[in-house]
Protein backbone atom coordinates (compact mmCIF):
# COMPACT_ATOMS: atom_id res chain seq x y z
CA UNK A 1 0.00 0.00 0.00
CA UNK A 2 3.10 2.12 -0.07
CA UNK A 3 1.87 3.06 -3.63
CA UNK A 4 -1.31 4.52 -1.95
CA UNK A 5 0.48 7.00 0.40
CA UNK A 6 2.50 8.25 -2.32
CA UNK A 7 -0.74 9.24 -4.04
CA UNK A 8 -1.88 10.65 -0.95
CA UNK A 9 1.13 12.76 -0.81
CA UNK A 10 1.83 13.42 -4.11
CA UNK A 11 -1.68 14.63 -4.68
CA UNK A 12 -2.68 16.00 -1.45
CA UNK A 13 -5.01 14.72 0.91
CA UNK A 14 -8.38 16.51 -0.63
CA UNK A 15 -7.06 16.02 -4.08
CA UNK A 16 -6.34 12.67 -4.57
CA UNK A 17 -9.87 10.09 -5.16
CA UNK A 18 -9.44 6.68 -3.99
CA UNK A 19 -9.37 5.78 -7.51
CA UNK A 20 -6.21 7.40 -8.25
CA UNK A 21 -4.75 5.92 -4.69
CA UNK A 22 -6.27 2.12 -6.24
CA UNK A 23 -4.42 2.98 -9.37
CA UNK A 24 -0.95 4.35 -8.06
CA UNK A 25 -1.27 0.89 -5.67
CA UNK A 26 -2.38 -1.47 -8.61
CA UNK A 27 -5.62 -2.72 -7.21
CA UNK A 28 -9.14 -1.74 -7.75
CA UNK A 29 -11.07 0.94 -6.33
CA UNK A 30 -13.52 -2.15 -4.85
CA UNK A 31 -10.20 -3.85 -3.53
CA UNK A 32 -8.89 -0.43 -2.09
CA UNK A 33 -12.35 0.00 -0.34
CA UNK A 34 -12.36 -3.64 1.24
CA UNK A 35 -9.56 -2.72 3.00
CA UNK A 36 -9.89 1.14 3.76
CA UNK A 37 -13.32 2.68 3.61
CA UNK A 38 -12.35 5.96 3.65
CA UNK A 39 -9.09 7.99 2.51
CA UNK A 40 -9.02 8.50 6.48
CA UNK A 41 -8.70 4.96 7.41
CA UNK A 42 -6.04 5.09 4.56
CA UNK A 43 -3.87 7.63 5.82
CA UNK A 44 -4.07 6.38 9.63
CA UNK A 45 -2.91 3.05 7.87
CA UNK A 46 0.17 4.22 5.77
CA UNK A 47 1.03 6.08 9.10
CA UNK A 48 0.62 3.49 11.36
CA UNK A 49 2.78 1.66 8.46
CA UNK A 50 5.58 4.40 8.49
CA UNK A 51 5.87 4.30 12.17
CA UNK A 52 6.27 0.76 12.73
CA UNK A 53 8.45 0.40 10.14
CA UNK A 54 11.17 2.55 11.94
CA UNK A 55 10.26 1.57 15.47
CA UNK A 56 10.42 -2.74 14.11
CA UNK A 57 13.89 -2.27 15.47
CA UNK A 58 12.50 -1.08 18.39
CA UNK A 59 14.04 -4.87 20.06
CA UNK A 60 12.97 -3.71 23.49
CA UNK A 61 15.54 -6.13 24.40
CA UNK A 62 18.40 -4.35 23.15
CA UNK A 63 17.33 -0.82 24.83
CA UNK A 64 19.06 -1.77 28.26
CA UNK A 65 16.70 -0.11 30.92
CA UNK A 66 20.32 -0.10 33.10
CA UNK A 67 22.06 2.27 30.84
CA UNK A 68 19.49 4.96 29.60
CA UNK A 69 22.38 6.93 28.49
CA UNK A 70 22.50 4.25 25.40
CA UNK A 71 18.53 3.32 25.34
CA UNK A 72 18.08 7.13 25.03
CA UNK A 73 20.60 7.54 22.09
CA UNK A 74 18.96 4.75 19.92
CA UNK A 75 15.49 5.66 20.21
CA UNK A 76 16.63 8.85 19.55
CA UNK A 77 18.47 8.55 16.59
CA UNK A 78 15.34 6.35 15.12
CA UNK A 79 12.51 9.50 15.98
CA UNK A 80 15.01 11.51 14.36
CA UNK A 81 15.52 9.28 11.18
CA UNK A 82 12.26 8.90 11.00
CA UNK A 83 11.26 13.18 11.20
CA UNK A 84 14.22 13.99 8.54
CA UNK A 85 12.76 11.11 5.70
CA UNK A 86 10.91 12.96 2.97
CA UNK A 87 8.10 11.34 3.29
CA UNK A 88 7.01 12.16 6.50
CA UNK A 89 8.16 16.00 5.67
CA UNK A 90 5.51 15.88 3.03
CA UNK A 91 2.77 14.50 5.05
CA UNK A 92 3.43 17.16 8.13
CA UNK A 93 3.24 19.71 5.05
CA UNK A 94 0.15 18.02 4.07
CA UNK A 95 -1.62 17.43 7.61
CA UNK A 96 -0.82 21.27 8.17
CA UNK A 97 -3.29 22.37 5.44
CA UNK A 98 -5.65 20.17 6.67
CA UNK A 99 -5.72 21.55 10.32
CA UNK A 100 -8.92 23.69 9.86
CA UNK A 101 -10.35 21.57 6.98
CA UNK A 102 -10.44 18.06 8.25
CA UNK A 103 -9.28 17.91 11.84
CA UNK A 104 -10.30 14.15 11.78
CA UNK A 105 -7.46 13.16 9.68
CA UNK A 106 -4.96 14.93 12.16
CA UNK A 107 -6.63 13.62 15.07
CA UNK A 108 -6.30 10.27 13.36
CA UNK A 109 -2.55 10.99 12.38
CA UNK A 110 -2.02 12.24 15.83
CA UNK A 111 -3.10 8.90 17.59
CA UNK A 112 -1.88 6.30 14.63
CA UNK A 113 1.75 8.17 14.25
CA UNK A 114 3.30 10.40 17.49
CA UNK A 115 0.76 8.54 20.15
CA UNK A 116 2.24 5.63 19.34
CA UNK A 117 5.95 7.21 19.27
CA UNK A 118 5.26 8.78 22.50
CA UNK A 119 4.04 4.85 24.27
CA UNK A 120 7.09 3.42 22.93
CA UNK A 121 9.15 6.48 24.14
CA UNK A 122 7.28 5.58 27.95
CA UNK A 123 7.40 2.19 27.75
CA UNK A 124 11.38 3.00 28.00
CA UNK A 125 11.56 5.50 29.96
CA UNK A 126 9.33 2.88 32.56
CA UNK A 127 11.49 0.01 32.54
CA UNK A 128 14.82 2.51 33.11
CA UNK A 129 12.75 3.72 36.43
CA UNK A 130 11.90 0.20 37.67
CA UNK A 131 15.85 -0.24 37.21
CA UNK A 132 16.53 2.71 38.98
CA UNK A 133 18.50 4.09 36.24
CA UNK A 134 15.91 7.73 35.48
CA UNK A 135 14.08 9.20 38.42
CA UNK A 136 10.49 10.57 36.76
CA UNK A 137 7.72 11.82 38.75
CA UNK A 138 5.32 12.33 35.50
CA UNK A 139 5.69 9.93 32.80
CA UNK A 140 3.70 11.56 29.97
CA UNK A 141 5.31 14.61 30.62
CA UNK A 142 9.51 13.08 30.51
CA UNK A 143 8.18 11.43 27.10
CA UNK A 144 6.97 14.75 25.35
CA UNK A 145 9.78 16.39 26.84
CA UNK A 146 12.32 13.70 25.40
CA UNK A 147 10.59 13.77 21.88
CA UNK A 148 10.06 17.60 21.96
CA UNK A 149 13.69 18.17 22.19
CA UNK A 150 13.95 16.95 18.37
CA UNK A 151 11.35 19.05 17.17
CA UNK A 152 13.19 22.09 17.83
CA UNK A 153 15.12 24.32 14.77
CA UNK A 154 16.24 22.02 12.02
CA UNK A 155 13.20 20.09 11.87
CA UNK A 156 11.38 23.52 11.32
CA UNK A 157 13.46 24.84 8.95
CA UNK A 158 13.61 20.95 7.07
CA UNK A 159 9.64 21.06 7.53
CA UNK A 160 9.55 24.71 5.82
CA UNK A 161 12.24 23.37 3.18
CA UNK A 162 14.86 26.15 4.13
CA UNK A 163 17.53 23.92 5.08
CA UNK A 164 17.65 20.16 6.27
CA UNK A 165 20.20 19.27 8.86
CA UNK A 166 23.45 17.22 8.30
CA UNK A 167 24.05 14.05 9.56
CA UNK A 168 26.70 15.27 11.69
CA UNK A 169 24.85 17.99 12.97
CA UNK A 170 21.86 15.52 13.45
CA UNK A 171 24.37 13.55 15.35
CA UNK A 172 25.22 16.40 17.73
CA UNK A 173 21.84 16.88 18.19
CA UNK A 174 20.93 13.66 19.76
CA UNK A 175 23.83 13.39 21.71
CA UNK A 176 23.65 16.72 22.95
CA UNK A 177 19.75 15.90 23.44
CA UNK A 178 19.91 13.06 25.51
CA UNK A 179 22.74 14.64 27.54
CA UNK A 180 19.99 17.20 28.54
CA UNK A 181 17.49 14.72 29.44
CA UNK A 182 20.06 12.73 31.99
CA UNK A 183 20.71 15.92 33.71
CA UNK A 184 16.88 16.27 34.54
CA UNK A 185 16.02 12.57 34.57
CA UNK A 186 18.80 10.16 34.95
CA UNK A 187 20.39 9.11 38.61
CA UNK A 188 23.69 10.66 39.18
CA UNK A 189 24.85 7.28 40.44
CA UNK A 190 24.42 5.25 38.11
CA UNK A 191 25.15 7.98 35.23
CA UNK A 192 28.45 7.32 37.11
CA UNK A 193 28.43 3.65 36.97
CA UNK A 194 27.83 3.48 33.45
CA UNK A 195 29.67 6.25 31.95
Amino acid sequence: MEMGAVALLEHGFERASMEAVAGAAGVSKMTLYNYFPSKVALLEACVRTRTDAIFDAFDEGEYDPVQPARGLYRLGRQFVSLMRAEDVIRLHRMLYGLVSVHPEVCQTFYEAGPAQINARVKRYLARAQQAGSLAIEDMELAAEQFLALFLGGPHVRATLGIARPTDDEDECGVRENVRLFLARYGVPEVMTATA
